[in-house]
């Protein structure tokens, strides 16, 4: 996979903003607005950078914000919704979107990762949810129900 082709974390949060911002009927002052309210001192300018590319970095904080705000998972933002093209996990590391997906979600570990260690860093309730006699369609074990709040 090539570098050019593939989408960086910023790319897809400032498009997956907009057009969940477009989604929700908000004006960018609107989501600045609630930005603000739950804590984060954006502005709409910094909205607009965002959107627009003109700003080349979200911290951890902001992304959760923005979900927040938006109402979405915070992968939903982090990467695009859909499958084709590849995604850099890392600067120097494009993978499949579809697969960018299932690793930050902790399903599955991406290429040359010691298994046995990735397993080991899930939290013991996560751990007894994942159903071993079910696979997906893509030989992925399905998850079980989240727990209730």
């Amino acid at each position: 996979m090539e570098h050019k082709e593939a989408v960086t974390p910023v790319e897809a949060i400032a498009k997956r903003v907009k057009e969940a911002r477009s989604r929700k009927g908000l004006t960018a002052q609107e989501l600045a607005d609630k930005l603000r309210s739950g804590g984060l001192p954006w502005d709409r300018g910094t909205v607009t950078k965002l959107e627009t590319g003109r700003r080349q970095n979200v911290s951890v904080v902001e992304l959760l914000a923005l979900a927040r705000a938006l109402d979405v998972a915070p992968i939903h933002l982090l990467v695009p919704l859909e499958d084709g093209g590849s995604y850099l996990v890392t600067p120097n590391e494009p993978v499949k979107v579809a697969r960018a997906r299932y690793w930050i979600r902790g399903l599955v570990p991406l290429g040359r990762t010691d298994v046995r260690i990735y397993k080991t860093e899930v939290p013991a309730a996560e751990l007894r949810a994942w159903d071993p006699e079910k696979e997906n369609e893509d030989g992925q074990q399905e998850h079980q129900a989240a727990p209730e709040r």
